[in-house]
């Protein structure tokens, strides 16, 4: 596996980074703790804040451009309508906990997943910790993903998840990609026209895997919380790349103008309270290059 540089801060004040996205020519991340999206051109000073009705999770557009989001705590997606927020769609009466990631099809479905359970009653000690990233931890509850379809309406997709964070869609292969927090893995499906997923496929990581993205070669960039770096993983789980982070990495994203720009959210702690003391949440960047060993050789 190939270790590359330490990426360089590009971006800081903030209280907790999530959710990168590389749409339109920009950055665009939420601020969990600020209740923010911000959107940003990164060769300039050209930064643009939505304040939304609470903790925002998942981002994703619609295939007319318009801006989804997840707010977490009231089990909604809100839509940008006219510089407002409108209900896309309500799961609060099918999820007892939270929502948490969220990604969007070519067709503008939307898959969302919840928590099951709150994670940082589980994070205080660090043989907790240890359990979470070696894939030993058992879950109080599991969690599931729902596929929402562009009117609002959803059904549950699956299910049987140790705590399903970051979602990938590659639209080529009809393949999506959950993280499993809980889980130190990846799932995989298959996805059909429908929406419908199938075929689950647990791929294996060693750690405990947040935010996910993929890159322009078909790979999956894997943030790697604990470990403060992210981790480039084939689509059959083989790890190909590392890339370390300054601090705990929460999530990650590839874009820029080339498509080889890895940016990466990191914060000094996942306490709340401390997070919103500090500002110090960041992002980070660095460019990549074709992995050193290439899925099948090519």
């Amino acid at each position: 596996m190939n270790v590359a540089a330490t990426p360089s801060t590009v971006l800081d004040g903030f209280a907790f980074t999530e959710c990168p996205r590389w749409h339109d020519g920009r950055l665009w991340f939420v601020d969990m703790h600020l209740n923010q999206v911000v959107s940003t051109d990164l060769g300039t000073t050209d930064t643009s804040v939505l304040d939304v009705p609470g903790s925002p999770g998942g981002i994703g557009w619609l295939p007319d451009g318009r801006l989804l989001v997840v707010m977490m705590d009231e089990r909604r997606i809100l839509r940008r309508e006219d510089d407002k927020w409108v209900v896309h769609a309500d799961l609060s009466t099918a999820v007892p906990t939270t929502l948490n990631d969220l990604a969007v099809d070519s067709a503008g479905r939307c898959f969302v997943g919840e928590t099951g359970f709150d994670p940082h009653e589980y994070l205080s000690d660090p043989s907790d910790i240890d359990r979470v990233s070696s894939g030993e931890f058992e879950c109080p509850s599991l969690s599931r993903l729902f596929v929402v379809e562009t009117d609002g309406r959803y059904r549950e997709s699956a299910s049987g998840l140790a705590f399903a964070n970051g979602i990938v869609i590659d639209d080529g292969t009809r393949q999506l990609f959950v993280a499993e927090s809980f889980g130190a893995r990846l799932s995989r499906y298959d996805m059909d026209e429908s929406g419908a997923l199938s075929n689950r496929l647990r791929l294996p990581l060693g750690f405990a895997p947040d935010g996910i993205g993929m890159d322009a070669w078909g790979h999956i960039w894997v943030s790697d919380v604990f470990g403060r770096a992210a981790q480039r993983v084939s689509s059959t789980g083989e790890l190909l790349d590392r890339v370390s982070s300054r601090q705990l990495c929460l999530a990650c994203t590839v874009g820029g103008a080339s498509g080889n720009e890895l940016m990466l959210c990191s914060s000094p702690s996942l306490d709340r309270t401390e997070c919103l003391a500090k500002l110090e949440s960041h992002i980070e960047m660095t460019t990549i290059t074709p992995p050193a060993r290439p899925e099948n050789g090519e």
